[in-house]
């Protein structure tokens, strides 16, 4: 299957994020777990890829400690600047922003190609980002080389798919139309809890403690509707052509099905996974 590429994935986050962030919030709680299993309030200096728009910032700078450093790194400009607005700073961003009250560095960077010294962080966080990126293993490759000796690092990825309604009546009935291309990589192609724990070692952490854990998200059919405005199901229903209209009213009668009767939440499974570099 064939991944994105990175400016792929940057324009499509850019164009994307305004979208999300008045959409997406469930998946504080993958990121609410891996800070608590990180223990960051005892770490010194944290990483964070693929940090998006910060749900949580305000929750994560009074829970580290004070003088913690805290570097808050993501491909998309465009989402980086919603974490200024989230912290109520109303100035431009340009690649690297400095909050010296908070002690945190917000800055564009690329996670397979960090712009870090070796054995800087003692903490490194990446919420539902390593599915996503072009070479998974470059990318724990970096977080390893990044980390001090003792440093710990905590991911989540997209899980058990049958599980994840948010992410998946949509593209299945667009998919069940020949709308979407099926030659992309699906965003669960690491939910192999053996496979993911597999890589952590191969990149050379040890201690490894992997869960699953499912989040729902309180999202209702209109916001799901107003999904279909993201670039990809876009292009999709363009694709559909007179068929779009009877996609759609597919796609509401699923959602009324899982959310009115059988009385559901949508939402999104995860496998949550973190190492330490010894």
């Amino acid at each position: 299957m064939i991944a994105k590429s990175i400016p792929e994935i940057e324009a499509y986050w850019n164009q994307f994020s305004q979208s999300y962030v008045n959409m997406y919030n469930g998946s504080s709680t993958f990121y609410l777990s891996l800070i608590n299993m990180l223990q960051i309030q005892n770490r010194s200096c944290i990483l964070e890829v693929g940090a998006g728009s910060g749900f949580l910032f305000n929750h994560t700078m009074n829970y580290k400690m004070p003088e913690a450093k805290y570097v808050a790194t993501d491909l998309s400009e465009n989402m980086l600047k919603y974490i200024l607005t989230r912290l109520n700073i109303n100035e431009p961003f340009q690649d690297k922003y400095f909050i010296q009250n908070y002690n945190l560095t917000i800055q564009k960077a690329n996670g397979e190609e960090l712009p870090f010294l070796d054995g800087t962080f003692d903490c490194y966080i990446a919420n539902l980002c390593l599915q996503i990126t072009n070479d998974p293993v470059k990318m724990l490759k970096e977080s390893y080389r990044v980390l001090q000796k003792g440093g710990v690092a905590g991911f989540s990825v997209q899980g058990d798919k049958e599980k994840s309604s948010l992410f998946t009546i949509i593209s299945d009935i667009l998919t069940q139309y020949g709308c979407l291309n099926t030659q992309i990589r699906s965003n669960f192609h690491l939910n192999n809890r053996e496979k993911l724990i597999q890589m952590m070692e191969e990149a050379g952490f040890t201690n490894i403690i992997c869960w699953d854990q499912f989040s729902p998200y309180h999202t209702n059919i209109e916001d799901m509707l107003n999904y279909l405005n993201s670039p990809n199901n876009t292009l999709a229903l363009q694709k559909a052509g007179q068929n779009s209209e009877e996609i759609k009213q597919k796609i509401s009668e699923k959602l009324k099905d899982l959310i009115q009767n059988k009385k559901l939440p949508l939402g999104l499974d995860a496998l949550l996974i973190i190492g330490v570099k010894n």
